[in-house]
């Protein structure tokens, strides 16, 4: 008797001694993805810009290709609750890492160099660099190839841009590009003659003439470049929040099987160029070495 209550007393003391032991050790950090599952609420970041997210005039109300298929992506998900915060363009990517956001959203381009500091998503738009010329093309211009061999053609670009880096590498002479800080200026620019066409990449020039706002304005029709000069754009998420990434093309995966994403292209006047091959995937956009290293991570991290 007296060998088996020693034996319960000490087997008690073990169970105290358990609980006393894992009451002390911390618990399990929650992830964004579980937060977000169990908020039903998810924080994007945005440039407030047309047609990637904006703001309408007016009304505030938050329009865009990106807040429509966020918005379509997880709602199947369970998460309703769709908030977009405004920053620069610059800050997105720092915002992101920072924690302002859960992910970023403002037709970011996805390349190698962006792959090493975030997980994208599934690509979801296909981009070609587009010109915006005045009115009529007075200088017929139709590629890079045509800028380059033009010695009076000058063009502007976003500074720091793909389309800066896309035109040098078609031969178009540094000296005669001009880097704006923004779309404004750019244009601008244009309007008073200090250059000859306005590159952007495609969307963004879709946008910027939609609704024929800018009839002294033009689209230069065909603007041909190297295939190299073709970018897909995705949303981005933190390394460490791979679990919440693969959950969103879980949704987009659905709004691309039920046709919701060709309704949302056509809202803001893409089409077939616009579209995304089947197929595709994010490794091979960010480089089969820039996978390998990712594929060394831990499982989750893209």
């Amino acid at each position: 008797m007296k060998f088996r209550a020693r034996s319960a007393a000490i087997g008690l003391a073990c169970i105290a001694y358990a609980a006393l032991v894992g009451s002390l050790l911390p618990a399990a950090a929650e992830t964004t993805k579980e937060r977000v599952l169990k908020e039903g609420r998810i924080v994007i970041g945005i440039h407030n810009r047309s047609p990637w997210g904006y703001k309408k005039e007016g009304t505030g109300e938050l329009l865009g290709w990106h807040p429509d298929l966020l918005r379509a992506a997880f709602a199947d998900l369970g998460v309703k609750q769709v908030d977009f915060e405004v920053t620069e363009f610059g800050a997105l990517i720092p915002g992101l890492m920072a924690g302002r956001f859960d992910a970023v959203a403002s037709g970011l381009s996805i390349t190698p160099e962006r792959c090493q500091q975030v997980a994208f998503g599934a690509p979801d738009l296909r981009s070609d660099d587009a010109a915006i010329v005045l009115a009529g093309n007075p200088k017929a211009l139709h590629s890079y190839a045509d800028l380059a061999k033009k010695a009076d053609a000058i063009m502007g670009g976003g500074r720091g841009s793909n389309v800066i880096k896309n035109a040098i590498t078609e031969g178009v002479p540094e000296d005669r590009i001009l880097q704006f800080p923004d779309i404004e200026t750019n244009i601008a620019a244009l309007r008073a003659g200090r250059i000859d066409a306005a590159v952007f990449s495609s969307p963004t020039v879709i946008g910027l003439l939609a609704g024929n706002r800018s009839p002294d304005l033009e689209r230069a029709s065909p603007f041909t470049t190297d295939e190299k000069s073709i970018s897909y754009i995705a949303v981005a998420f933190r390394k460490d929040d791979g679990d919440l990434r693969d959950l969103y093309n879980q949704g987009l995966a659905k709004v691309m099987s039920k046709g919701t994403i060709a309704t949302i292209m056509a809202k803001y006047g893409f089409g077939p160029t616009e579209k995304v091959p089947p197929g595709l995937t994010t490794s091979q956009l960010c480089g089969a070495a820039n996978h390998r290293r990712q594929q060394q991570k831990p499982s989750g991290i893209n």
